[in-house]
């Protein structure tokens, strides 16, 4: 199912832009519900991902610290001031402070399989997703508070900040239980081999589930406005591709080592939309989550294509 998802994404958006504008008149009324689902699939889509991170003896990792100063300059500096920068240009400031947020958030689950199959560095991906998620606490809401507040928008920070406990770290603490409970009882095999392939489905279900409901609800503004999804795709697409040609100049230049620079490199480009969306939709409603719901579509397309590429990285990173 894996092989497919982009294309299975493409479809279940298409599905959901006609049902969605069908029953536009039922969305206004139902904005309550339609939030609180959409962030109970943020928390169903992020909790396998917490089960399958392996927290036990990665700690060396946390000694690189040029990594992880490069990857918090570019998941928390350098992706939020670019999607600054492009999103006046959206027209809806609500749609603006979602495609921040889109920018603004850490990486996907997917993002480790991605490291996974370049023979990156795990032990330091790992490691720099469990930072993101604890510097992202404070750092999230002040970067979407700062554009809200440029772009005249008025975003609740408790919201926010409850958004990200309740989709970041309660899945966190509450996957990490269960991973060590499984551990002590079955053995890493059991957790790491048996469980992947269920995971992984119950993670691909819920994230098509998500978009679903994401675009369902903003069917109308989508039809009235295809512009607004058009330059959203566009704009990630170059922000992706800007960061990613970014990552193998610094590289270079700092002589990191290929298997760290595939590490920081995915994990930067590769954001975890659940959470803006959960984000988005607590703090201004689903309406305004486009951004989060359009993202998906071409972020994995730009990400396999650079997977691709490995050779030629390799190569050029010496």
């Amino acid at each position: 199912m894996r092989k497919y998802l982009i294309l299975y994404t493409i479809l279940i958006i298409l599905l959901a832009i006609p049902i969605g504008y069908y029953y536009r008149a039922l969305i206004a009324p139902n904005k309550a519900l339609i939030s609180n689902l959409i962030t109970a699939m943020a928390i169903l889509t992020i909790f396998p991902s917490m089960i399958q991170l392996r927290t036990e003896g990665f700690v060396k990792s946390f000694k690189d610290w040029k990594s992880i100063t490069i990857y918090l300059i570019y998941g928390y500096v350098l992706f939020p001031v670019l999607a600054m920068a492009l999103s006046p240009t959206l027209g809806d400031p609500q749609v603006g402070v979602s495609f921040v947020a889109g920018n603004a958030v850490p990486a996907s689950s997917a993002s480790l399989g991605y490291v996974l199959i370049v023979r990156g560095n795990l032990e330091l991906a790992t490691a720099l997703v469990l930072i993101a998620i604890i510097i992202g606490i404070p750092l999230i809401p002040l970067i979407i508070k700062s554009y809200a507040n440029i772009a005249s928008v008025p975003v609740p920070i408790e919201s926010i900040v409850i958004s990200l406990v309740e989709v970041l770290i309660v899945p966190l603490l509450v996957g990490q239980t269960i991973r060590y409970i499984i551990l002590k009882k079955k053995g890493r095999k059991y957790v790491d081999e048996y469980l992947k392939d269920p995971l992984s489905l119950w993670t691909m279900l819920a994230v098509l589930t998500l978009i679903f409901l994401l675009v369902f609800s903003q069917a109308a503004k989508i039809i009235s406005d295809p512009l607004v999804a058009v330059k959203v795709i566009v704009y990630q697409a170059v922000a992706i591709i800007g960061v990613f040609g970014m990552t193998l100049a610094i590289s270079k230049a700092l002589h990191i080592k290929y298997e760290d620079h595939q590490a920081v490199a995915i994990l930067s480009v590769g954001k975890n939309e659940s959470i803006a969306a959960a984000i988005i939709t607590s703090a201004l409603g689903p309406q305004a989550a486009i951004a989060p719901a359009l993202i998906p579509t071409i972020q994995p397309v730009i990400i396999i294509s650079y997977i691709h590429a490995e050779n030629w990285v390799r190569k050029f990173l010496g």
